[in-house]
């Protein structure tokens, strides 16, 4: 049986509260761990609301410059661009992490 986006926004917002890992939730409401991931994956981009530029050190970037861009949990957009430092993306998860 296939089931509409929001179907899969509610499961992975009921995922994301319950505090249990994916395979936890998807056992306990019969679903498939896979699925779920890749709804999350899916809904989190579409989703997504704050994006952190790292590395970026000009609003002109060459037009050959692009960035790597990762999704954290559905809830941030990291944006990395080429001859990013190790040490800023630390300081950057730090951040996020609520660490700082």
């Amino acid at each position: 049986m296939r089931h509409d986006r929001n179907y899969w926004r509610l499961h992975v917002k009921a995922w994301r509260a319950s505090g249990l890992s994916q395979g936890q939730y998807s056992k306990k409401h019969g679903l498939t761990k896979r699925t779920l991931g890749h709804w999350s994956w899916k809904l989190g981009r579409a989703a997504t609301t704050s994006l952190v530029e790292v590395g970026r050190t000009t609003l002109a970037e060459p037009p050959s410059a692009r960035p790597i861009e990762v999704v954290v949990e559905g809830r941030y957009l990291l944006r990395l661009w080429p001859g990013v430092e190790r040490g800023h993306m630390s300081e950057v998860l730090s951040v996020l992490e609520g660490r700082s």
